[in-house]
């Protein structure tokens, strides 16, 4: 009986801990969430610009370093959502920039969300509705999920599946990285990643691999569109 009463208090305790810490890892990501969005408010997206949205894996490159010499804007977001990223477009899409590299969704798989695929995939059609509403002029990139450990293989695949199809159903680019960056068991390849999610210096560069062909194209159509504006031939 006694010791029953003690695994019970441990329990307890433990159960309370968790749910403390949990609170405690929300608050901070808030807070990060907000100065993230004041900082972009205050330095809004501009026509022409080529902007990376997403969270944590797009906000850790440094794009400009990656493609030196253009417009680029790093709109990544620790620990951002399909919901967070819908809920500030407000600081994008009024800019008109040229192109959205969109990589969102990773957050939103954890069991601790509550989130269903067609949840996910309901957020991402309203941002994809949004983004063709106000910015039509934009070329928006759909990148597929990236993969992470095992055990979110199966459900990645079945979700990038969907965003293929989503993004042809709004006639915009769908970007397959999941092939390059997973191993035979979609997981992620280890050498890309130290913790099974975040990428390495040779996970960006295989990220820039695969997106450059998109962006020297669109790079050659702005230039294009700008000299015929100023009458240049």
């Amino acid at each position: 009986m006694l010791l029953n009463a003690i695994l019970s208090t441990l329990l307890v305790i433990t159960l309370v801990y968790l749910v403390l810490a949990r609170m405690a890892a929300e608050r901070l990501a808030r807070t990060h969430h907000e100065q993230k969005c004041d900082f972009f408010a205050h330095h809004p997206v501009q026509a022409g610009d080529i902007v990376f949205l997403g969270d944590s894996i797009t906000d850790g490159a440094r794009w400009d370093e990656l493609f030196p010499g253009l417009p680029v804007k790093n709109r990544g977001i620790n620990a951002d959502t399909t919901r967070g990223v819908l809920a500030r477009l407000d600081s994008i899409l009024p800019g008109q920039p040229a192109a959205i590299f969109l990589l969102i969704g990773t957050n939103d798989l954890p069991w601790f969300m509550f989130r269903s695929d067609r949840d996910i995939l309901e957020t991402y059609t309203a941002i994809l509705e949004r983004c063709r509403q106000e910015s039509p002029n934009t070329q928006i990139f759909v990148q597929s999920i990236l993969p992470r450990a095992r055990g979110y293989a199966k459900r990645i695949l079945r979700i990038n599946a969907e965003l293929e199809r989503l993004a042809h159903r709004f006639g915009y680019t769908f970007v397959n990285l999941f092939p390059h960056f997973a191993d035979a068991e979609g997981q992620i390849r280890p050498e890309l990643s130290n913790d099974k999610l975040h990428l390495m210096a040779i996970g960006y560069d295989l990220w820039v691999e695969q997106i450059k062909p998109l962006i020297e194209n669109l790079n050659s159509s702005t230039l294009s569109e700008s000299r015929q504006t100023e009458g240049v031939l």
